[in-house]
């Protein structure tokens, strides 16, 4: 990769790709809340199973995204990061259309890990109760 516009492209289907997973997750996440209400245990094995393997996938394309900025000088590292975390800083404000698709995607990726995050909890305490990972780790 030897511009700007290659790198930009090279992050922008990564946080693609993590997008999709993480809409998968989520998806499969709600599927699980779905299948434990019917007490269908061979379902919650399974989709346990699919969730951790769309897990690995978006910690893939995460440590694919690190390595891309390590490529970078630190200033365009900073700029990268500010855009991966939603868009935020001023100084760095998108200045292009893949730098603000990255910023966008980004933002609604985390959108969709904290309604995600917030389903488990509450599946997490009704399968563990005291022993939640929420409980412990609070």
């Amino acid at each position: 990769m030897e511009n700007r516009e290659e790198f930009l492209s090279e992050v922008l289907i990564r946080v693609q790709r993590n997008y999709v997973h993480m809409v998968e997750i989520e998806r499969l996440t709600k599927d699980m809340a779905d299948s434990l209400s019917r007490n269908d245990k061979e379902s919650v094995e399974l989709l346990l199973k699919m969730r951790g393997e769309e897990m690995d996938q978006v910690s893939t394309a995460k440590h694919e995204i690190q390595t891309i900025l390590e490529a970078l000088d630190s200033e365009e590292r900073e700029k990268f990061r500010s855009w991966l975390n939603g868009g935020g800083q001023e100084q760095y404000a998108p200045d292009s259309f893949e730098a603000r698709k990255i910023a966008e995607l980004s933002g609604q990726t985390q959108q969709v890990l904290n309604r995600t995050i917030s389903l488990d909890k509450v599946l997490n305490s009704k399968v563990a109760g005291k022993e939640s990972y929420y409980q412990t780790n609070s």
